[in-house]
């Protein structure tokens, strides 16, 4: 838990000003003053009825928060909630230097609640915001008075939810999140941190979901989700001394991060389990396109009119919930509509999958259009014009990765012929010497218009490394053939540049080692591996870096999502810690940099081997 409370802590930039304060579980102490400008916050004087106030109306009941100067709502909509919630938002509106809070709809009786009013109190001179107020209060003879406290994290970034609700229920049942009310409620905060207060000392289901629409009910569709997989029975009772409780500016990482944990939960988009085909499109002349709305659709027969079966092929991507069809029968003339037909199993109106055919009518595309300048050109310059059998197609070659993926060949339409013996590799060193350098080839892993080379051995800065290509070395299923090509790529010499080295061991099973940036929202290099090894990450930049690490443990190299219904978490994903717990490595100039990396203690800290 440390490794990612760390993380968080030092990612995080907010731009607000931040300032302190401690609050017991009473809420009725203030912010201190700040400095000679007007930084101070309001001064709440009196709360009717107080804290805790026990025997509240169940109708009619107002409550009302007295301050020492007078205040703003901002956004009381968003900020300003009760728990457990209740269909109609509490109604809040200012009167002199008081807030006035009226509830909408009868509370219910025997229930204690508790009133979250955020950052929505503000005075009206500078803005200066009230800290985030709780007030408790009960219908009944007593306040309940258990908690619990965690944190919501993006389960593929690690990055803290904020503003997610958290949502308990006694209520166990499995669509309690979908209609039924919550037990009780609370909010992120900017670190992700929730504490749920007020609450009995009984068995709960614990989620968190975005709640986009502020109903207090997880829209699958729109939100992302997150679920405990056990029971929550809380053991912890509400009092002033508690850290949790402290109040914690928007500033204060250290602060925040040192507050207990005991529960985490990821958040994760689930994938569409309504199943349909969501676009159809005709991208080539003889190509068409179907995306289904959920991945690994069940297809019964699919055909396009007028061609046998044996006159194309289809391509899938790898969650299978996309289909290209390419025609490969060149001596078939195409009409202008692409008449596509296709038999799945459609999700229907009672959310059952059911047979059901589909016709699509696909024009051809459209010829890309010409913008003048490009006209004016071809009409000046006395090109050649380029042979209709051509086959042209995109080399790819970044020479920060060259070693990692060699030259990627991006081809329009699947290869039917690659002949290695009319492809050379050449370096060339720093003194103009030049050699032959052994490569190997392979097909992308899906789409056979993908060509791999990469090369076999040691590759060298300053050296130039050039493939060389020759005319007709490809064919693809159209019969066209390539002209001949050089692509050329230095190896980079800037002598400030430095390289990690990942000693990876313990890797029991499948996973993907990724280097990334601190917020973990791009990806420098990435690495799918089954066993222990070594792993370079070469050319890099000075500055701050994350080694994020998911556990693929369908080994299909990517990040699976989770499932709500199934009660199945999202692929564990982990973030590289140093030895002082520090998840962020921050890398010099012309250094070179190796760090050990024992996958089974981050990932079974309790079962080390």
């Amino acid at each position: 838990m440390e490794i990612i409370r760390t993380n968080i802590g030092r990612v995080i930039i907010f731009l607000m000003f931040g300032y302190f304060a401690t609050s017991s579980c009473a809420n009725t102490s203030t912010p201190p003053m700040g400095g000679p400008k007007d930084t101070i916050p309001p001064l709440l004087i009196e709360v009717v009825p107080d804290s805790g106030a026990i025997s509240f109306p169940l109708e009619e009941g107002i409550l009302t928060m007295t301050f020492d100067e007078y205040v703003v709502l901002k956004d009381p909509q968003q900020n300003i909630f009760l728990s457990p919630p209740q269909k109609k938002q509490p109604e809040a509106k200012i009167k002199g230097k008081s807030v006035i809070v009226r509830f909408q709809e009868k509370l219910d009786s025997n229930k204690t609640y508790s009133l979250h009013f955020g950052n929505s109190i503000q005075d009206n001179n500078e803005g200066n915001p009230f800290y985030k107020y709780v007030l408790p209060f009960s219908t009944g003879s007593y306040v309940d008075s258990f908690m619990v406290s965690g944190i919501v994290l993006h389960a593929s970034t690690l990055m803290p939810a904020n503003g997610v609700v958290v949502a308990i229920y006694n209520n166990l049942s499995d669509s309690a999140i979908y209609s039924a009310n919550p037990s009780a409620v609370a909010k992120t905060d900017n670190f992700g941190y929730f504490v749920v207060r007020n609450i009995k000392k009984e068995p709960y289901s614990v989620y968190a979901f975005e709640d986009l629409n502020n109903n207090f009910r997880y829209d699958r569709e729109s939100e992302r989700v997150a679920f405990m997989d056990s029971l929550l029975v809380p053991t912890k009772v509400l009092s002033d001394t508690l850290k949790e409780l402290e109040y914690v500016g928007e500033k204060d990482t250290l602060k925040a991060i040192s507050r207990p944990v005991e529960k985490e939960l990821y958040l994760f988009r689930e994938d569409n389990e309504k199943q349909f085909i969501r676009e159809s499109k005709r991208l080539q002349h003889r190509m068409a396109y179907l995306l289904f709305s959920a991945a690994n659709p069940i297809i019964n027969s699919l055909e396009i009119s007028g061609l046998d079966e044996s006159s194309f092929v289809t391509e899938h991507n790898i969650r299978k919930d996309s289909i290209v069809l390419w025609v490969t029968d060149t001596s078939i003339v195409m009409p202008d509509t692409m008449k596509v037909k296709i038999e799945y199993m459609k999700t229907d109106s009672t959310g059952n999958l059911t047979s059901f055919k589909e016709n699509f009518n696909l024009p051809k595309p459209k010829p890309a259009k010409i913008e003048e300048d490009d006209q004016q050109r071809q009409s000046t310059e006395n090109e050649v014009k380029k042979r209709a059998d051509l086959l042209e197609f995109k080399i790819v070659a970044d020479p920060a990765l060259i070693e990692q993926s060699g030259f990627q060949l991006v081809f329009e339409a699947p290869l039917s012929y690659l002949n290695r013996d009319s492809i050379s590799l050449i370096y060339k060193t720093p003194k103009g010497e030049t050699g032959i350098m052994d490569y190997a080839v392979s097909y992308d892993s899906l789409w056979r218009r993908i060509v791999n080379i990469r090369p076999n051995g040691v590759l060298l800065k300053g050296y130039d490394y050039t493939l060389d290509i020759s005319e007709a070395s490809f064919m693809d299923i159209y019969k066209r053939t390539n002209d001949s090509i050089v692509k050329s790529v230095s190896l980079p010499q800037d002598e400030s540049l430095s390289k990690l080295t990942l000693d990876i061991q313990q890797a029991h099973g499948h996973y993907i080692i990724e280097l990334t940036n601190v917020t973990r929202d791009k990806i420098f290099r990435s690495y799918s591996i089954d066993r222990d090894t070594v792993l370079e990450f070469p050319y890099l930049q000075k500055g701050p870096y994350s080694v994020k690490i998911t556990e693929d443990l369908n080994g299909n190299g990517i990040g699976d999502t989770g499932n709500l219904s199934q009660k199945r978490q999202p692929e564990k994903v982990r973030l590289y810690t140093l030895p002082d717990g520090k998840s962020i490595i921050l890398i010099p100039e012309s250094t070179e940099l190796v760090q050990s990396i024992k996958l089974n203690q981050i990932f079974n800290p309790d079962n080390n081997d």
